[in-house]
């Protein structure tokens, strides 16, 4: 479990994530980078139990092998994730993404901007339910309560997108 010694009514902590430029091929960045994302987690609930990250991957909201699995540990702990794109893009489309995404599109959103909606979020909503143990595979109705409660936090982002507007 990653909670260790929180403050149980403490305002909820938000961090940004950027993923390290890519590597092929080093498993020791890899660890690394799974280790860093745990390592924030830690800090932000020293101050309180209700904490999440908006993460910024590559120019499609791609991440690395490493920092994506810390995530996707974080988010399996109970600890939202927001995924953006590098340089305000689109993520992946929805043909592209991997059916087992647990991480909320943050779509076009400013790193600033999603923080502050995470902020609200985690208010709002509370933390996501821990679905499973080290070492376990999480139960069909584990995974059905995860998404379930990130449901209401993708309705919250994909209703505070930006407007855009082209100029030629």
């Amino acid at each position: 479990m990653i909670v260790a010694g929180a403050m149980a009514h403490a305002a909820p902590r938000v961090t940004v994530i950027e993923d390290a430029p890519w590597s092929p091929n080093d498993p020791s960045r890899d660890g690394a980078a799974e280790f860093g994302v745990m390592l924030r987690i830690a800090k932000l609930q020293a101050d309180s139990s209700t904490v999440g990250i908006v993460g910024v991957g590559d120019k499609r909201g791609v991440f690395q092998e490493g920092t994506r699995r810390g995530l996707e540990m974080a988010v399996q702990h109970g600890v939202p994730v927001v995924r953006l794109a590098r340089g305000m893009r689109a993520c992946l489309k929805s043909a592209d993404k991997n059916a087992d995404d647990l991480f909320i599109d943050g779509g076009l959103l400013t790193p600033e901007a999603a923080s502050a909606l995470l902020t609200e979020c985690l208010a709002r909503h509370g933390t996501l339910p821990c679905v499973r143990a080290t070492g376990t595979s999480p139960a069909a109705s584990e995974l059905a309560q995860l998404r379930q409660k990130l449901q209401l936090y993708q309705a919250e982002f994909s209703s505070h997108q930006p407007e855009l507007v082209a100029l030629r």
